[in-house]
């Protein structure tokens, strides 16, 4: 009979080995036990495993208060027989194992091509992201081009740092091994892959002025925010593929909120936002019957008369100076 203490991730912390019937295992946190346990919801003696003459194990609670729990049931005053299961003594987790336990079939051991090639696609994403930065300040033209260029690089270099960082300290405290080679190659492909993406759909667009491009580029951009948050929570956590998949699902709404937000705070500073207002319509047009084009002449040479006529007026009233005397 082999029992093992579980940590939060399913990880053996302490293994206790049991051998010939008849031959048994105390848990507890007193040090008469034989596996000791630091759970202050178990009791000094909390559970007696005892292997019987058939293979099986007997499972007996030692009269504690927060009972014995085998495979999520509590087991009664009389105990339970097991082959193989888990029990929660307390907070922690045990589980025991006996030969006559049904082991599952081996896995078979398969490295995927992020694994294999981990090092020359880190290389080629972050290749990838100093091109691109350093392209970006070519066509800005800049006086000192160099050190433009050498700014440009250290900023990308400093942003992957900090992706990758977070993402490794994950991995290390979930799974225990940083894996920095794996995270640095998803995040520079990722952000690789995007900002040139997003360039290329630039230029064509303004190419072939398509305007079916723009939906085309932002579902190539967000599949590839989608597939780089699952290739980081597959091989940085312990979920499985199904809440993988939907927890990748939901960052690019994630991001696109939190964009949102800050637009919201910032464009409203900004010297270029002009505020929109109601919209201005037009007046009712009236239109009238047209008239004939003797009346409409008869009616101009009334207007031109009374013209003159007032223009008369006004000259008898003020008369005009000669300035040359």
């Amino acid at each position: 009979m082999l029992v093992e203490v579980l940590d939060v991730h399913g990880h053996v912390q302490n293994r206790h080995r049991v051998g010939g019937a008849g031959g048994q295992c105390r848990i507890g946190r007193s040090l008469a036990c034989d596996l000791i346990i630091d759970d202050a919801y178990a009791a000094p003696e909390h559970v007696l495993l005892t292997l019987q003459q058939d293979g099986l194990t007997h499972v007996q609670d030692l009269g504690t208060r927060n009972g014995v729990r085998l495979d999520g049931r509590l087991i009664g005053g009389a105990g339970r027989t097991m082959a193989n299961g888990e029990l929660l003594v307390g907070r922690t987790r045990i589980r025991v194992r006996t030969q006559d336990g049904a082991l599952p079939p081996e896995r078979l051991f398969r490295r995927d091509l992020l694994r294999r090639h981990r090092t020359p696609l880190a290389l080629a994403g972050v290749a990838l992201c100093l091109a691109f930065a350093a392209f970006l300040q070519w066509l800005g033209a800049p006086d000192a081009l160099s050190a433009r260029v050498l700014v440009a690089e250290l900023l990308t270099l400093a942003g992957l740092g900090a992706w990758v960082g977070v993402w490794s300290l994950v991995s290390r405290l979930t799974l225990g091994a940083w894996q920095v080679r794996i995270h640095l190659a998803i995040a520079a492909l990722c952000v690789g892959s995007c900002v040139w993406w997003l360039w290329l759909y630039q230029v064509a667009s303004f190419a072939l002025q398509w305007h079916l491009l723009g939906v085309v580029a932002a579902a190539g951009a967000a599949g590839v925010v989608v597939a780089a948050a699952y290739l980081h929570l597959r091989n940085a956590t312990l979920f499985q593929r199904f809440t993988s998949a939907l927890l990748a699902m939901l960052v690019p709404l994630l991001w696109a909120g939190l964009l949102w937000l800050v637009d919201l705070q910032v464009d409203p500073r900004t010297v270029n936002r002009v505020e929109m207002g109601a919209d201005i319509q037009p007046p009712d047009t009236r239109l009238s019957a047209s008239t004939d084009l003797g009346d409409y002449l008869t009616d101009a040479m009334t207007l031109k008369r009374e013209a003159n006529r007032n223009r008369q007026e006004s000259l008898l009233e003020t008369p005009v100076l000669d300035t040359n005397d």
